[in-house]
């Protein structure tokens, strides 16, 4: 044989060798692929969908074997998913879906608590997880914390509310290729003490409101804005959230806030929505992503009693987080809610004749978006009041006009010695 064809034979082989080996990484990329495809959409089809992803892995200690980053996802969406057919389960008293997403003593355990207790409002949310290493039979585990909110259903709205915060100990391990919460162990069950809520210098309270379209500003209006707000000196600069915030409005108001950091302005993050106890859990992954910013919780009924176990639940939750509300009630009887104020840094009011409270922040009326003749100019006093008592918020727009010129609403609130 020929050392020409010794040679052809050989690249041959290493050609087929080759192919199979480039065929077994993509069989293997692909089933990655897949796998991190539907990671992506697992949550969406889960009984309880949402609006963040609400666990966040906490540095594991030195040392710690880590899966890879798929085996990761696949761990914390197992998690997750677990825990959300538990939710379901507790609340309808169904525990059809329980076989699916836990096994083991975990879906025993689980089962055995559905017979007993059923919670027609139960709660979790801002999930922590740290990887404690690989299980001895198989699988990972990981030591969590998270809160959960629990409430009766009472004349009055939910009554019998227990917030606490849950440590325990988790394990997961994979069983015909899907991954299941195997093992649960309750490590404690407790409530913080309450703090006084963080002080606001209220004084100093010159705040806009940014557009609805901030989520997607160019670097140039970025800083077009920003050179505005240190000219006239405003602060804070308040960036509003729709109820349900994606994933990327999340991302851009991470980036907002660290560019309002760079410029030492001042930042709040606001709701619209009115504040429910069923919206406790995306107002707290929010306030997971706010960075020292104060928190606009949206309006609250001063009379439901959903609202100040609202508040309670997010103050325990962050008891530095600046919380400002704004109620529904009418502005006679909100110095007479002393249980709604404890919980808040300041109140959001429309102005009022009166002396100014120190907790209290006036929000300027906005332009009428039809202006009609005749109606009697309610606008022009309340503007003047919120001039001299200090502390107002309006819209951006309301105070700016396209040429960056102070409107005339503007011009009174940013007057010299305001």
């Amino acid at each position: 044989m020929s050392r020409l064809t010794v040679l052809k034979r050989a690249a041959f082989v290493t050609l087929l060798l080759g192919g199979l080996l480039a065929l077994i990484v993509a069989a293997r990329g692909l089933e990655r692929a897949s796998r991190a495809s539907s990671q992506a959409s697992a949550l969406n089809l889960a009984r309880r969908p949402e609006a963040a992803p609400p666990l966040r892995w906490l540095p594991a200690a030195p040392g710690t074997p880590r899966p890879d980053g798929v085996t990761l996802e696949d761990l914390r969406q197992a998690y997750l998913l677990g825990h959300s057919e538990l939710t379901y389960a507790a609340r309808s008293g169904d525990p059809s879906g329980l076989a699916g997403r836990l096994a083991g003593n975990a879906l025993s355990g689980a089962l055995a608590v559905t017979r007993q207790e059923r919670h027609p409002l139960l709660l979790d949310w801002n999930h922590r997880a740290r990887l404690l290493g690989p299980d001895p039979a198989g699988g990972w585990r990981l030591q969590v914390r998270y809160w959960t909110a629990r409430a009766l259903p009472g004349p009055d709205g939910w009554t019998d509310l227990r917030v606490t915060r849950r440590d325990a100990q988790v394990t997961l391990r994979a069983q015909s290729g899907v991954w299941r919460t195997t093992d649960v162990t309750l490590l404690a069950d407790t409530r913080p003490d309450l703090r006084a809520p963080p002080a606001l210098p209220v004084r100093s309270w010159r705040a806009v409101t940014l557009p609805a379209d901030w989520t997607d500003w160019t670097p140039a209006r970025w800083q077009g804005t920003l050179t505005l707000a240190a000219r006239h000196d405003l602060r804070p600069l308040v960036l509003p959230l729709p109820a349900q915030p994606t994933r990327e409005q999340l991302g851009a108001l991470r980036a907002a806030l660290t560019r309002l950091r760079a410029a030492a302005r001042p930042a709040a993050v606001a709701f619209s929505a009115p504040l429910t106890l069923e919206s406790v859990p995306v107002r707290a992954a929010v306030a997971e992503h706010t960075r020292g910013a104060a928190l606009i919780t949206g309006p609250v009924r001063a009379d439901d009693p959903g609202s100040r176990a609202a508040l309670l639940a997010l103050r325990l939750t962050h008891p530095t987080l600046p919380l400002l509300a704004q109620t529904t009630a009418s502005e006679a009887a909100l110095p007479d809610l002393p249980d709604l104020n404890a919980l808040l840094s300041a109140q959001l009011r429309a102005p009022a004749p009166g002396p100014a409270a120190p907790q209290v922040l006036l929000t300027a009326p906005s332009a009428p978006r039809l202006p009609l003749p005749g109606r009697p100019d309610r606008r022009g006093p309340a503007l003047t009041l919120a001039a001299w008592q200090g502390g107002w918020l309006l819209p951006l727009d309301d105070l700016f006009g396209p040429d960056d010129q102070p409107t005339p609403a503007g011009q009174l609130l940013l007057a010299p010695g305001r």
